[in-house]
């Protein structure tokens, strides 16, 4: 019994260090890449507004209110702001926090269902997913709501041998309200995953009747949280939170496609599918024996429930929502994690059937065509034009890739799972160093607005006017760290031009081509100019820095 509690406490001493290496390696993450358009910078800008303006209520972007989403992740963002400035590293910090936390409690919740090794292999699964790693260095919603909604099933698993004590209603209410500030009423999926948990071990002997009313009164009390702040916010928009937080990016994403994100309801019925996959990978090559393995109850009759409930709960209602991106079911990744590792360590134990096994052996027809695409673009990449630098570091990537990928699968079916997995962990390691000290730099020269954004700042002065037409990218915004007047016409930018005073505007080239020729001189003259590629439009182009304006 001692020595079984020492290695316990050993292993939790392994969970708690291995929570601090994924926060310093996430945070090494943060610093590699200004900041990405369009979310990214949304966050960031409103987040450094806030903190000029003091007002913690109600966030802007550029002078605007941002009702897009609740306020948990402004006033988390706003603290490394306030100390760093309006950094990378500040904006990006707690996504890199909310991460580590996401995969320590994804070991507390595998210790509790399996044992502490499979909690360390749960973590480092979850943290070395392709998805994972974007939405866990972003400067986003996501990775701090997914703490907050595991913190709900966390609870919920720790108490499956025991009655809810009022300490667990409250940590579950704190979650459940921290769930909600951080995205909305959505946040309560989490939530529903619990009676249908139950639902789904009705043959087991799980007393249901012992969680209706402490999770109702979590739930309402975390409702109330988020009323807090939800209901004064709502005020003093004038309805608006309530309209267009609620209304049209809850509800009307639910009903209709936005942004071009969905379409025909038959056609984006699998959409989820090549999500997980992709999103999963590499440990895609574990997932169908995982998934084997635990609807088949070889992980346990609470896993299988859990399970079960845990991830068609999501999938199917984020498939039913007409807005579809392919985050909407990060909250399942744990799930994912939790199956691959529970899988290891019954490998381990040989506790698997032959079905699980010929599952297993199946993994590699899911994991190569992965591989093998990811190989194509880092060996396509070098050919894109005006693209210096990347031909090195992006075939060193497709080399780690290829190494990886092909050792995983002889280990895989030679060894089994659990040399095949130690394979995928240190290729995603090794990958690490190629791509972010050399494909990420290489790609930050193809960037436009944080270069045009230095240009702005030595040579607009703060209270000289400065407009956008046709290029108004929320990084610009950001990273030239004022409001920027968003010019809708070809008519508006005549008239701005022909005002007095010194004035500035960024323009397309080829724009600014097209309006002289109709309009003829405009009194403007260029500054700066960068050429690139504006990823969010797929083009590249040469954006100008104009400065001109009648004299007074």
């Amino acid at each position: 019994m001692q020595l079984a509690d020492n290695d316990q406490a050993g292993q939790s001493r392994s969970a708690i260090c291995i929570t601090l290496m994924i926060l310093g390696a996430y945070l090494l993450i943060t610093t590699r890449a200004t900041l990405w358009d369009r979310d990214e910078p949304r966050f960031a800008r409103a987040t450094v507004e806030m903190v000029e303006s003091g007002d913690y209520l109600v966030p802007t972007f550029n002078g605007e209110w941002r009702l897009h989403k609740p306020i948990l992740i402004y006033w988390l963002m706003s603290l490394p702001v306030r100390l760093l400035g309006p950094t990378e590293l500040a904006c990006r910090f707690f996504a890199a926090v909310g991460t580590a936390v996401t995969c320590l409690l994804t070991f507390l919740i595998a210790r509790r269902l399996f044992d502490a090794r499979a909690g360390l292999w749960a973590m480092l699964v979850l943290a070395s997913g392709i998805m994972i790693m974007y939405i866990g260095t972003a400067a986003t919603a996501d990775a701090v709501l997914l703490p907050c909604m595991l913190g709900v099933i966390t609870v919920f698993v720790y108490t499956l041998d025991r009655r809810m004590r009022f300490a667990d209603i409250v940590l579950m209410a704190l979650a459940a309200g921290l769930a909600q500030l951080a995205k909305g009423p959505v946040a309560l999926l989490s939530v529903a995953v619990i009676p249908v948990t139950l639902l789904a071990g009705r043959k087991q002997p799980i007393r249901r009747g012992k969680y209706l009313w402490p999770v109702l009164g979590a739930t309402i009390i975390g409702t109330l949280i988020f009323l807090a702040w939800a209901v004064p916010a709502n005020k003093a928009t004038g309805g608006e939170f309530l309209r267009f937080g609620v209304g049209k990016h809850v509800v009307g994403r639910s009903v209709s496609p936005m942004e071009h994100h969905g379409g025909k309801f038959l056609l984006y019925l699998p959409y989820y599918l090549p999500v997980i996959l992709i999103g999963f990978f590499p440990w895609t090559l574990h997932l169908p024996g995982a998934v084997s393995a635990a609807l088949g109850g070889r992980l346990g009759a609470q896993f299988r429930s859990l399970f079960i409930a845990w991830c068609p709960t999501i999938l199917i209602f984020m498939t039913l929502v007409a807005t579809k991106l392919p985050h909407y079911i990060l909250f399942i990744w744990p799930a994912m994690a939790l199956a691959v590792a529970g899988t290891i360590r019954a490998a381990q134990k040989q506790q698997l059937t032959e079905r699980d096994l010929k599952w297993l052996n199946r993994g590699p027809w899911f994991f190569a065509p992965i591989a093998i695409a990811g190989l194509g673009g880092l060996i396509a990449a070098p050919m894109l034009p005006d693209v210096s630098g990347l031909a090195v570091p992006s075939i060193s990537c497709a080399a780690v890739l290829a190494a990886m990928a092909i050792i995983a699968i002889r280990t895989h079916r030679r060894k089994g799972p659990v040399a095949s997995a130690k394979a995928l962990f240190i290729g995603m390691i090794v990958f690490q160093v190629p791509f972010l000290f050399g494909v990420l730099p290489a790609i930050e020269r193809l960037k436009i607005s944080p270069a045009l954004a230095e240009a702005i700042k030595e040579q607009v002065a703060p209270d000289e006017p400065l407009a956008a037409y046709k290029f108004i990218e929320p990084t610009l915004v950001f990273y030239a760290g004022r409001n920027i007047q968003h010019l809708r016409s070809p008519a508006d930018v005549v008239k701005w031009a022909a005002q007095p005073g010194r004035r500035a505007l960024v323009m397309p080239a080829d724009t600014l081509k097209q309006l002289q020729q109709k309009y003829g001189p405009l009194n403007l003259h260029v500054v700066a100019r960068k050429t690139g590629y504006n990823y969010p439009k797929g083009e590249f182009r040469e954006v100008l820095l104009l400065s001109g304006g009648k004299s007074r």
